[in-house]
């Protein structure tokens, strides 16, 4: 391989791989490997730019480049106006990855393509291979372990089976189209009986793929491939012994569907049922999802809320019966792009599956006129279909917001269009607005480019240090060595990264825990430290405004030290903390912490007990899960037993509470004690 490839295709062939596999396990949450997959796209990129910035940036013609290029801008500069702008940063990278690699990919030279592709689309179907076996393993392993049907439903690398059934769409129609294309070219008929190898590999990735796919009992995964098969089947039809070949591929449809579904009883078929679809709790739960962020929409409707931003928004509108979600994401990429960039952001996402079909559209009615070999042909269509695949599925699930996803359809897409778009480039675009030194534009990319990756570091740092710090413990075993040092490194980012929550929260912690614990420090010090954590939380919401555990915080600061350190007379120190803790349940109405810290705040310590527990009553008309549900009817029936004397109707909430939940322990222990008390 390196006799055959230069230090630059290696690169080319390695970086956005690497980007591709560091992204597999990011899920949203694991911030390091976002920030090495985005590193690796920009490094590739900037490789792939490079040689075209020396030449005066001669640019690809036709409408696609120039709109990933706009849609790249629009969410950069959707950063600048978001409610969240530490938490958009993170999704700018994930959903940017689509217009991102697309162009990285659309700006390679045809030389580099040459090189590149054969490998990148090898390494592709070794990873094809690899997520494959990672769902198949869940599934047996589920199996053995007996679990019921509705749990066997394996997620690979990610953490949801319909994104996971989304990714082997992509690969599977890709995978067909090469199949296709090797059995058709090979010098003997469809019903030889000597073995074609390649065809033969080809045909095993295909079957292994759909196992992984049926495995998951994704309905939306099993319509949006279903809904793809008819344009494969228009598309892939010009070649001799296609029938047969057609024959095949629906006979491992069907035995992977029958093997995969056999445990589970076939339930799928009675899912995709309209009078299951409309009374089943995920489906109705998913219409109460998207009815609530309609009222995000509405309530932000000309720029949205930020990217990435839904579920810090989400508590404050979830619709009473919807408790089947985390409420992470919309499960419907284009109301939540909707809700999250107003009618611009969602604007994009039409205006690209709008792109997907008028490449279907040419590459299937009008081939002829694009000029290009028949495997060419074959090789777009199928990259098309496969993003078409998961853009259709973004109508049911959250496809874009997983990052693999996003940078494979950003890649594949490329890879199409420059197989049958061969319109060449304009005239180099530097001289034409005035730059006649490439050097001064690649000194500017460089720059960009070492800021970015600069500023992933620090979130990365943040990461390691404030969210999973674990691995320090061994690295630095003095637990008053690693707090010091938790503290400079917090200094350090709270200059370097101020966006960052974390460092600030921490500190704000550290001040607080010095001023409760060193109780022989002089009055004056200990109202600094007190001062200086409120300052820390009030900077930590700079990049998520949206914090109830800050709030909460805040409001737990002013009700201890506010009269007794800050000089704040009673009254103002405790209308402070209610303040603080209200702006933090209007965030997360569900928290019965803070309903609490309200109540006997606002209402029993002015001997207003009926009020209080009223005010505790209404939170039970918030959708609540079990637990938290439960908990709450706990402290309203304590405090009807304890302030309010009335043990019948403290017994009422329990056994009302213990109809729902018989196992909450706190709850039968409350019970016993009035049932005992009564005696």
């Amino acid at each position: 391989m390196s006799q055959n490839l230069s230090a630059r295709n290696l690169l080319l062939i390695f970086f956005p791989l690497l980007a591709y596999l560091f992204s597999w396990y990011y899920n949203g949450s694991l911030i390091p490997l976002l920030v090495i997959s985005s590193v690796m796209l920009l490094v590739f990129a900037t490789a792939a730019v490079w040689p075209r910035l020396r030449e005066g940036l001669p640019w690809p013609r036709g409408y696609l480049p120039v709109f990933m290029l706009l849609w790249l801008l629009w969410f950069w500069l959707t950063l600048f106006w978001s409610h969240v702008p530490y938490s958009s940063w993170f999704y700018f990278w994930t959903l940017g990855s689509v217009p991102l690699g697309f162009l990285a990919w659309v700006m390679l030279s045809e030389k580099d393509i040459g090189a590149v592709w054969p490998w990148f689309w090898r390494g592709i179907v070794a990873s094809a291979w690899i997520l494959a076996g990672i769902g198949l393993w869940q599934y047996y392993h589920l199996l053995g372990l007996g679990t019921g049907w509705q749990g066997l439903r394996p997620q690979g690398p990610l953490m949801d089976c319909n994104s996971y059934a989304a990714w082997m769409n992509l690969l599977f129609f890709p995978l067909i189209a090469r199949y296709f294309v090797l059995d058709s070219d090979k010098d003997r008929s469809f019903l030889s009986r000597n073995i074609h190898w390649p065809a033969l590999s080809y045909l095993v990735t295909i079957a292994v793929v759909l196992l992984a796919d049926f495995s998951t009992s994704s309905r939306g995964g099993l319509l949006a491939w279903f809904c793809t098969l008819p344009f494969a089947v228009l598309g892939f039809r010009n070649r001799k012994g296609m029938l047969g070949r057609w024959l095949v591929i629906l006979a491992l449809v069907l035995i992977a569907f029958l093997l995969m579904n056999y445990p589970k009883g076939y339930d799928i078929l009675g899912q995709l049922n309209p009078h299951y679809i409309s009374s089943n709790i995920a489906t109705v739960s998913r219409s109460l999802m998207w009815i609530a962020t309609w009222h995000i929409f509405l309530a932000h409707p000309y720029l949205g809320t930020g990217l990435g931003s839904y579920f810090l928004f989400y508590p404050a509108y979830r619709l009473p019966g919807e408790l089947a979600s985390a409420g992470t994401y919309a499960h419907n990429d284009y109301i939540e792009f909707l809700a999250e960039g107003g009618l611009i952001n969602l604007g994009f996402l039409l205006a690209f599956a709008g792109a997907l079909m008028h490449a279907l559209y040419r590459l299937i009615v009008r081939p002829a006129r694009l000029g290009i070999s028949e495997e060419n042909r074959y090789w777009a269509l199928g990259l098309v279909l496969g993003v078409f695949a998961i853009t259709g599925h973004a109508l049911g699930n959250f496809i874009f917001y997983n990052l693999p996803l996003s940078i494979l359809a950003g890649i594949f897409l490329a890879q199409a269009w420059r197989l049958y778009h061969r319109q060449g480039d304009t005239a180099p675009l530097l001289p034409r607005l005035g730059i006649n030194h490439p050097k001064i534009v690649q000194g500017a990319l460089m720059l960009v480019v070492l800021l970015a990756s600069w500023f992933l570091a620090l979130d990365a740092a943040v990461y390691g240090l404030f969210s999973d710090n674990a691995w320090l413990d061994s690295l630095i075993a003095n637990p008053n060595a690693r707090a010091v040092f938790l503290m400079k490194a917090a200094r350090f980012l709270e200059v370097a990264r101020p966006q960052a929550t974390q460092p600030w929260v921490y500190m704000g912690n550290a001040y607080l825990n010095l001023a409760s614990q060193d109780t022989a420090m002089p009055t004056a010090q200990r109202r600094v430290l007190v001062e200086a954590a409120l300052q820390q939380y009030h900077a930590s919401l700079i990049g998520i405004p949206r914090q109830a555990g800050v709030y909460n915080a805040i409001g737990s600061v002013y009700r201890q030290y506010g009269s007794s350190l800050l000089g704040m007379t009673p009254q103002a120190a405790q209308d402070q903390a209610i303040l603080a803790w209200r702006k933090g349940l209007a965030l997360t109405p569900e928290s019965v912490n803070l309903r609490s810290e309200i109540a006997t705040t606002a209402f029993f310590d002015h001997g207003k007990v009926q009020e209080g527990i009223r005010f505790l009553q209404a939170g039970l008309q918030r959708p609540l899960f079990p637990e938290p549900w439960a908990l709450l009817q706990w402290v309203i029936a304590r405090n009807q037993w304890q302030l309010a004397h009335d043990p019948k109707a403290a017994e009422q909430t329990l056994i009302a509470s213990l109809k729902a939940s018989p196992d909450f322990a706190p709850s039968i222990e409350l019970l016993r004690q009035i049932v005992q008390a009564e005696r």
